[in-house]
Protein backbone atom coordinates (compact mmCIF):
# COMPACT_ATOMS: atom_id res chain seq x y z
CA UNK A 1 0.00 0.00 0.00
CA UNK A 2 1.45 3.72 -0.63
CA UNK A 3 2.06 5.12 2.21
CA UNK A 4 1.01 8.51 3.58
CA UNK A 5 4.19 10.30 3.76
CA UNK A 6 4.76 8.90 0.58
CA UNK A 7 1.69 10.24 -1.44
CA UNK A 8 1.27 13.64 0.34
CA UNK A 9 3.70 15.18 -1.85
CA UNK A 10 2.01 16.65 -4.70
CA UNK A 11 1.11 20.43 -4.94
CA UNK A 12 -2.47 21.93 -5.03
CA UNK A 13 -4.21 25.02 -5.48
CA UNK A 14 -6.83 25.84 -2.75
CA UNK A 15 -9.35 28.33 -3.92
CA UNK A 16 -12.00 29.89 -1.88
CA UNK A 17 -12.31 30.50 1.82
CA UNK A 18 -9.65 32.16 3.95
CA UNK A 19 -10.97 34.35 6.32
CA UNK A 20 -11.96 34.91 10.22
CA UNK A 21 -13.54 32.25 12.46
CA UNK A 22 -15.03 33.42 15.36
CA UNK A 23 -16.82 30.78 17.35
CA UNK A 24 -18.71 31.07 21.09
CA UNK A 25 -18.86 27.91 23.02
CA UNK A 26 -21.62 27.61 25.90
CA UNK A 27 -20.10 26.79 29.24
CA UNK A 28 -22.73 24.46 29.96
CA UNK A 29 -25.77 23.32 28.23
CA UNK A 30 -27.01 25.20 25.92
CA UNK A 31 -30.55 26.87 26.31
CA UNK A 32 -31.92 28.35 22.72
CA UNK A 33 -33.25 31.87 23.21
CA UNK A 34 -31.58 32.50 25.93
CA UNK A 35 -28.34 34.13 27.47
CA UNK A 36 -25.85 31.15 27.58
CA UNK A 37 -22.14 31.76 29.49
CA UNK A 38 -19.49 30.82 27.60
CA UNK A 39 -15.86 31.98 25.90
CA UNK A 40 -15.54 33.98 22.21
CA UNK A 41 -12.43 33.33 20.65
CA UNK A 42 -11.31 33.39 17.08
CA UNK A 43 -8.70 32.10 14.62
CA UNK A 44 -7.89 32.22 10.70
CA UNK A 45 -10.14 29.56 9.28
CA UNK A 46 -12.13 28.96 5.72
CA UNK A 47 -12.83 26.12 3.79
CA UNK A 48 -9.64 26.44 2.00
CA UNK A 49 -7.56 27.83 4.13
CA UNK A 50 -8.40 25.14 6.67
CA UNK A 51 -7.64 22.31 3.83
CA UNK A 52 -4.62 24.06 3.09
CA UNK A 53 -3.14 24.24 6.57
CA UNK A 54 -4.29 20.19 6.95
CA UNK A 55 -2.18 19.19 3.39
CA UNK A 56 0.48 21.16 4.91
CA UNK A 57 0.36 18.81 8.43
CA UNK A 58 0.85 16.34 5.66
CA UNK A 59 3.64 18.07 4.46
CA UNK A 60 1.99 18.37 1.24
CA UNK A 61 2.86 21.69 -1.03
CA UNK A 62 -0.60 24.53 -0.92
CA UNK A 63 -1.10 27.13 -2.61
CA UNK A 64 -4.01 29.47 -1.51
CA UNK A 65 -5.91 31.70 -3.71
CA UNK A 66 -8.71 33.84 -1.73
CA UNK A 67 -9.55 37.35 -0.57
CA UNK A 68 -9.60 39.62 2.17
CA UNK A 69 -9.48 42.90 3.13
CA UNK A 70 -7.38 45.86 4.62
CA UNK A 71 -8.30 45.54 8.33
CA UNK A 72 -6.55 43.91 11.40
CA UNK A 73 -8.56 40.50 10.17
CA UNK A 74 -6.48 40.52 7.19
CA UNK A 75 -3.34 40.71 9.03
CA UNK A 76 -4.46 37.74 11.28
CA UNK A 77 -5.32 36.08 8.56
CA UNK A 78 -2.21 36.62 6.25
CA UNK A 79 0.07 35.47 9.19
CA UNK A 80 -1.63 32.08 9.68
CA UNK A 81 -1.47 31.52 5.90
CA UNK A 82 2.43 32.17 6.31
CA UNK A 83 2.88 30.22 9.28
CA UNK A 84 1.82 27.08 7.67
CA UNK A 85 3.57 27.40 5.01
CA UNK A 86 1.01 28.02 1.97
CA UNK A 87 1.93 30.07 -1.05
CA UNK A 88 -0.36 32.67 -1.06
CA UNK A 89 -1.96 34.60 -3.82
CA UNK A 90 -4.64 35.80 -2.41
CA UNK A 91 -6.29 39.15 -3.82
CA UNK A 92 -6.68 42.16 -1.17
CA UNK A 93 -8.96 44.75 -1.56
CA UNK A 94 -7.92 47.49 1.20
CA UNK A 95 -11.36 49.39 1.30
CA UNK A 96 -13.33 46.10 2.68
CA UNK A 97 -13.50 44.17 5.46
CA UNK A 98 -12.06 40.60 5.45
CA UNK A 99 -15.12 37.50 5.31
CA UNK A 100 -15.57 36.78 8.67
CA UNK A 101 -17.35 33.00 10.03
CA UNK A 102 -19.51 33.89 13.52
CA UNK A 103 -20.22 30.02 14.79
CA UNK A 104 -22.31 29.54 18.11
CA UNK A 105 -21.27 26.08 19.45
CA UNK A 106 -23.35 24.30 22.53
CA UNK A 107 -20.84 23.03 25.24
CA UNK A 108 -20.04 19.55 23.74
CA UNK A 109 -18.85 21.45 20.91
CA UNK A 110 -20.99 20.51 18.51
CA UNK A 111 -22.65 23.51 16.02
CA UNK A 112 -25.71 25.63 17.13
CA UNK A 113 -26.02 28.25 14.75
CA UNK A 114 -23.50 30.19 12.20
CA UNK A 115 -23.66 33.61 10.62
CA UNK A 116 -21.64 34.20 7.75
CA UNK A 117 -20.35 37.39 6.13
CA UNK A 118 -18.90 36.66 2.88
CA UNK A 119 -19.06 39.22 0.32
CA UNK A 120 -15.62 40.14 -0.62
CA UNK A 121 -15.48 36.65 -1.92
CA UNK A 122 -17.96 37.87 -5.11
CA UNK A 123 -15.37 39.66 -6.19
CA UNK A 124 -12.78 37.18 -6.70
CA UNK A 125 -13.99 37.15 -10.55
CA UNK A 126 -12.67 34.78 -13.78
CA UNK A 127 -10.40 37.54 -14.79
CA UNK A 128 -8.20 37.82 -12.01
CA UNK A 129 -7.14 34.06 -12.88
CA UNK A 130 -5.49 35.72 -15.69
CA UNK A 131 -3.19 37.63 -14.22
CA UNK A 132 0.55 37.37 -14.96
CA UNK A 133 1.52 36.52 -11.56
CA UNK A 134 -1.04 33.70 -11.02
CA UNK A 135 -0.65 31.81 -14.33
CA UNK A 136 2.69 30.02 -13.91
CA UNK A 137 1.85 29.10 -10.34
CA UNK A 138 -1.48 27.63 -10.73
CA UNK A 139 0.04 25.94 -13.51
CA UNK A 140 2.24 24.08 -11.24
CA UNK A 141 -0.22 22.59 -9.38
CA UNK A 142 -1.01 18.99 -9.80
CA UNK A 143 -4.42 19.29 -8.77
CA UNK A 144 -6.95 21.83 -7.36
CA UNK A 145 -9.86 21.94 -4.23
CA UNK A 146 -11.77 24.42 -4.68
CA UNK A 147 -14.74 25.44 -2.52
CA UNK A 148 -18.14 27.03 -3.28
CA UNK A 149 -17.27 30.36 -1.44
CA UNK A 150 -16.36 30.74 -5.46
CA UNK A 151 -18.68 32.31 -7.55
CA UNK A 152 -20.42 30.35 -9.95
CA UNK A 153 -18.61 31.55 -13.14
CA UNK A 154 -15.23 31.42 -11.00
CA UNK A 155 -15.62 28.13 -10.19
CA UNK A 156 -16.15 27.06 -13.98
CA UNK A 157 -13.34 28.61 -15.03
CA UNK A 158 -10.95 26.76 -12.35
CA UNK A 159 -12.41 23.78 -13.41
CA UNK A 160 -11.83 24.38 -17.15
CA UNK A 161 -7.77 25.32 -15.88
CA UNK A 162 -7.49 21.97 -14.72
CA UNK A 163 -9.22 19.63 -16.60
CA UNK A 164 -8.54 17.27 -18.32
CA UNK A 165 -5.54 15.56 -16.54
CA UNK A 166 -5.23 17.40 -13.23
CA UNK A 167 -7.83 15.96 -10.68
CA UNK A 168 -10.27 18.69 -9.31
CA UNK A 169 -11.64 18.34 -6.05
CA UNK A 170 -14.82 20.64 -4.34
CA UNK A 171 -15.77 21.52 -0.90
CA UNK A 172 -19.29 21.99 -0.45
CA UNK A 173 -19.50 24.61 2.26
CA UNK A 174 -23.31 25.52 2.89
CA UNK A 175 -26.60 24.30 1.34
CA UNK A 176 -26.96 27.15 -0.14
CA UNK A 177 -23.75 27.69 -2.00
CA UNK A 178 -23.37 24.13 -2.74
CA UNK A 179 -25.90 24.35 -5.79
CA UNK A 180 -23.30 26.78 -7.52
CA UNK A 181 -21.63 23.47 -8.05
CA UNK A 182 -24.25 22.23 -10.60
CA UNK A 183 -22.89 23.28 -13.85
CA UNK A 184 -19.84 21.63 -13.24
CA UNK A 185 -20.34 18.34 -11.72
CA UNK A 186 -19.23 16.22 -14.68
CA UNK A 187 -15.41 18.16 -14.59
CA UNK A 188 -15.28 17.55 -10.98
CA UNK A 189 -13.77 14.48 -9.50
CA UNK A 190 -14.36 14.33 -6.44
CA UNK A 191 -16.94 16.09 -3.46
CA UNK A 192 -17.23 16.39 -0.36
CA UNK A 193 -20.93 17.45 1.27
CA UNK A 194 -22.33 17.36 4.06
CA UNK A 195 -25.76 15.53 4.19
CA UNK A 196 -27.73 18.76 4.22
CA UNK A 197 -25.11 20.02 1.52
CA UNK A 198 -25.83 16.44 -0.77
CA UNK A 199 -29.68 17.02 -0.40
CA UNK A 200 -29.81 21.04 -1.50
CA UNK A 201 -27.22 20.13 -4.65
CA UNK A 202 -29.58 16.67 -5.17
CA UNK A 203 -33.23 18.69 -4.82
CA UNK A 204 -34.18 16.72 -1.93
CA UNK A 205 -34.41 16.83 2.03
CA UNK A 206 -31.85 16.62 4.56
CA UNK A 207 -34.28 13.96 5.56
CA UNK A 208 -34.03 11.90 2.58
CA UNK A 209 -33.21 8.47 2.72
CA UNK A 210 -29.84 7.60 2.01
CA UNK A 211 -30.53 5.15 -0.82
CA UNK A 212 -32.60 7.49 -2.39
CA UNK A 213 -30.45 10.59 -2.40
CA UNK A 214 -27.89 8.33 -3.79
CA UNK A 215 -29.94 7.67 -6.81
CA UNK A 216 -30.03 11.74 -6.73
CA UNK A 217 -26.25 12.07 -6.69
CA UNK A 218 -26.12 9.46 -9.43
CA UNK A 219 -28.34 11.44 -11.98
CA UNK A 220 -26.81 14.97 -11.54
CA UNK A 221 -23.81 13.05 -12.61
CA UNK A 222 -21.49 13.01 -9.64
CA UNK A 223 -18.38 10.94 -9.67
CA UNK A 224 -17.09 10.72 -6.95
CA UNK A 225 -18.36 11.78 -3.21
CA UNK A 226 -18.07 11.20 0.20
CA UNK A 227 -21.46 12.68 2.28
CA UNK A 228 -21.01 13.10 5.81
CA UNK A 229 -23.65 13.04 8.45
CA UNK A 230 -22.48 14.51 11.71
CA UNK A 231 -21.26 11.60 13.87
CA UNK A 232 -22.90 9.17 11.93
CA UNK A 233 -21.65 6.94 9.02
CA UNK A 234 -20.21 8.68 5.63
CA UNK A 235 -21.76 7.95 2.38
CA UNK A 236 -19.26 7.33 -0.07
CA UNK A 237 -19.71 7.24 -3.74
CA UNK A 238 -16.75 5.74 -5.83
CA UNK A 239 -16.45 4.43 -9.14
CA UNK A 240 -16.12 1.12 -7.18
CA UNK A 241 -19.55 1.00 -5.67
CA UNK A 242 -21.22 2.29 -2.85
CA UNK A 243 -19.88 2.16 0.83
CA UNK A 244 -21.10 3.30 4.41
CA UNK A 245 -18.02 4.34 6.50
CA UNK A 246 -18.42 4.38 9.98
CA UNK A 247 -16.16 6.60 12.57
CA UNK A 248 -14.49 6.32 15.38
CA UNK A 249 -16.55 7.69 18.27
CA UNK A 250 -14.39 10.02 20.27
CA UNK A 251 -15.20 13.12 22.64
CA UNK A 252 -15.35 16.35 20.08
CA UNK A 253 -13.30 19.38 21.58
CA UNK A 254 -14.00 21.61 18.50
CA UNK A 255 -15.99 20.47 15.33
CA UNK A 256 -14.92 23.02 13.30
CA UNK A 257 -12.74 22.71 10.61
CA UNK A 258 -13.11 18.96 10.85
CA UNK A 259 -14.80 18.34 7.19
CA UNK A 260 -11.91 20.27 5.95
CA UNK A 261 -9.48 18.28 6.92
CA UNK A 262 -11.57 15.24 5.87
CA UNK A 263 -11.41 16.44 2.12
CA UNK A 264 -7.83 17.71 1.53
CA UNK A 265 -6.44 14.77 3.36
CA UNK A 266 -8.63 11.72 1.02
CA UNK A 267 -8.48 14.22 -2.26
CA UNK A 268 -4.50 14.88 -1.53
CA UNK A 269 -3.97 11.38 -1.24
CA UNK A 270 -6.76 10.68 -3.94
CA UNK A 271 -5.12 12.79 -6.43
CA UNK A 272 -1.35 11.44 -5.50
CA UNK A 273 -2.92 7.64 -6.82
CA UNK A 274 -4.61 6.36 -3.89
CA UNK A 275 -7.58 4.51 -4.48
CA UNK A 276 -10.77 6.92 -3.28
CA UNK A 277 -12.23 5.16 -0.61
CA UNK A 278 -8.85 3.92 1.23
CA UNK A 279 -8.51 7.84 0.89
CA UNK A 280 -11.37 8.75 2.17
CA UNK A 281 -10.78 6.37 5.23
CA UNK A 282 -7.65 8.42 5.92
CA UNK A 283 -9.25 11.35 5.48
CA UNK A 284 -12.01 10.62 8.15
CA UNK A 285 -9.32 9.41 10.72
CA UNK A 286 -7.37 13.03 9.89
CA UNK A 287 -10.69 14.44 10.79
CA UNK A 288 -10.88 12.48 13.83
CA UNK A 289 -7.58 13.35 15.47
CA UNK A 290 -8.72 16.99 14.70
CA UNK A 291 -12.30 16.97 16.31
CA UNK A 292 -10.54 14.86 18.97
CA UNK A 293 -7.28 17.23 19.58
CA UNK A 294 -8.69 20.55 18.32
CA UNK A 295 -5.57 20.89 16.62
CA UNK A 296 -3.85 19.14 13.81
CA UNK A 297 -0.32 17.55 15.21
CA UNK A 298 3.27 18.32 13.72
CA UNK A 299 3.94 16.74 10.47
CA UNK A 300 6.84 13.76 11.52
CA UNK A 301 4.07 12.46 13.60
CA UNK A 302 0.18 13.42 11.53
CA UNK A 303 0.83 10.63 8.76
CA UNK A 304 1.86 7.79 11.47
CA UNK A 305 -1.24 8.61 13.58
CA UNK A 306 -3.84 8.94 10.56
CA UNK A 307 -2.48 4.91 9.68
CA UNK A 308 -2.91 3.78 12.76
CA UNK A 309 -6.57 5.21 13.30
CA UNK A 310 -7.41 4.31 10.02
CA UNK A 311 -6.62 1.04 11.29
CA UNK A 312 -8.66 0.94 14.28
CA UNK A 313 -11.98 2.19 12.10
CA UNK A 314 -14.54 -0.62 11.15
CA UNK A 315 -14.44 -2.06 7.75
CA UNK A 316 -16.55 -0.66 4.85
CA UNK A 317 -19.34 -1.64 4.50
CA UNK A 318 -20.92 -2.21 0.90
CA UNK A 319 -24.20 -1.10 0.13
CA UNK A 320 -24.96 -1.18 -3.85
CA UNK A 321 -23.57 -0.88 -6.78
CA UNK A 322 -23.11 2.33 -8.61
CA UNK A 323 -25.85 3.10 -11.50
CA UNK A 324 -23.52 5.58 -13.39
CA UNK A 325 -20.18 4.95 -14.09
Amino acid sequence: MLKIAEAGRGRILFAGGAHIDRRARAGAPYRAGASNPGSLFQTAGGASLNAATAWRALSGAATLWSARGGDADAAQVEAAVESAGVQDLSVAWLDRPTASYTAILDDRGDLVAGVADMAIYDRLQPRLLSRSHLRPAIGNCDAALIDTNLPEVTLARLADMFAPGRPVGAIGVSPAKVVRLRPVLPRIDALFLSRAEAASLAHATPSTRFDLLVELLDEAGIRRAVVTDGAGPALILSANGLFLQTPLAVQPRDVTGAGDTLAATAFGLFAAGLDFTEAVRFGMAAATIRIRDGALPEPDAFPDMIETLAAEMPPLEPIGERTTP
